[in-house]
């Protein structure tokens, strides 16, 4: 069959991030080459072969109607949002790139904007999954039932489902995200992902004295409107969200800190992400953990102090002993300050085991 001809003109290197392996070859060879993409073909070509996936391609190219209520012109990767409705949840969510699926996670009060600077490079070789979670973002209709991880593991189906794409072939989390990719994995028994990726992984349960007698009382309150919308209010001031990102120990982008600024001005979003911790029950998942038998593996930063090095790995000894557990230099949001990095560690995560 002759591949089909499309217009890549604006720049090949982003057309073949969304276009199958072959077409990209032809416009290659159309600018004068076909050989600075060959690399990344021949990725491509073991990846569909090893995983046995169809040769899949989401172009992004949306309809006005199909894009979420709000979101803003200068979003990035605006190109591969759409709106994906399943029961009350109506999903925002990226799709972007063919081949073997990757799902992004994202963190308490984060968006799928935290993985941005990752999204061209993974979509070179692989199917790219990014949703805002259910109370974050873009994502409307969820209650303060539909905030807890088994929960929103049950609703992340009901999204792929709804996608209709291959079986998830790794997932990947941060932050909370992290514990949400382990609860969702749990319930994968038909088709495991290959691997699982946490970075700065929430796994630390607050101590019993609270969960029993402080959080009955705190939560309410915290996940209340008028409480998120005075949080709202206070999230508009600029210094208020450098400071908190600054807590992170990260050195996180200017451009990144104006979408964290934007999302934390919003009601809504701030309610939703209280209402994610809230609901989160570590405890839970924790004994649970050891029914994961898919490979994990944790990244943790040098200088996070949001997830205290001592106590993660108390718990990762205790409930993960078969994890592998890797330090780079950096606060809690890894992925952000060290994208390119991030990406290439995820790439490989995708590699078939080496042959014995």
């Amino acid at each position: 069959m002759t591949a089909p001809r499309v217009d890549c003109s604006e720049a090949i290197t982003s057309a073949c991030t969304v276009v199958p392996a072959s077409v990209c070859v032809t416009v290659s060879a159309r600018a004068g080459s076909s050989k600075p993409h060959s690399k990344a073909i021949r990725q491509r070509f073991w990846l569909r072969t090893y995983y046995n996936f169809p040769n899949i391609s989401t172009t992004g190219h949306m309809t006005a109607s199909s894009l979420p209520a709000g979101l803003p012109q200068d979003w990035p990767h605006r190109e591969f949002s759409r709106t994906v409705s399943t029961g009350p949840i109506r999903w925002h969510v990226q799709v972007a790139g063919s081949g073997p699926a990757i799902l992004l996670l994202h963190g308490t009060g984060s968006s799928a904007h935290s993985w941005a600077d990752l999204l061209s490079d993974l979509s070179k070789l692989a199917t790219v999954v990014v949703p805002d979670l259910p109370g974050h973002g873009f994502t409307a209709g969820a209650e303060f039932a539909d905030l807890a991880l088994p929960q929103i593991a049950v609703r992340l189906d009901d999204l792929l489902a709804a996608l209709e794409l291959p079986p998830v072939a790794l997932v990947v989390g941060h932050s909370t995200g992290a514990a949400l990719a382990l609860q969702w994995a749990l319930r994968q028994r038909e088709d495991p992902p290959r691997a699982i990726v946490g970075f700065n992984p929430s796994l630390v349960p607050p101590p019993d004295l609270y969960t029993m007698l402080m959080a009955p009382f705190v939560n309410p309150l915290a996940t209340s409107p008028l409480f998120t919308s005075w949080l709202a209010s206070l999230g508009t001031r600029e210094g208020l969200v450098n400071s908190l990102l600054d807590s992170t120990r990260s050195k996180i982008p200017v451009l990144q800190r104006k979408r964290y600024a934007r999302l934390f001005g919003d009601p809504l979003h701030v309610r939703g992400a209280m209402g994610f911790m809230a609901a989160t029950n570590l405890t839970d998942l924790l004994t649970q953990a050891r029914g994961i038998t898919i490979p994990t593996t944790l990244v943790r930063g040098t200088r996070d102090h949001w997830v205290p090095e001592r106590h993660l790995r108390r718990v990762i000894t205790q409930h993960f002993p078969k994890a592998s557990v890797v330090a780079w230099r950096g606060g809690h949001v890894l992925h952000e300050e060290q994208p390119e990095r991030a990406a290439r560690f995820i790439i490989d995560m995708l590699s078939p085991p080496a042959s014995g």
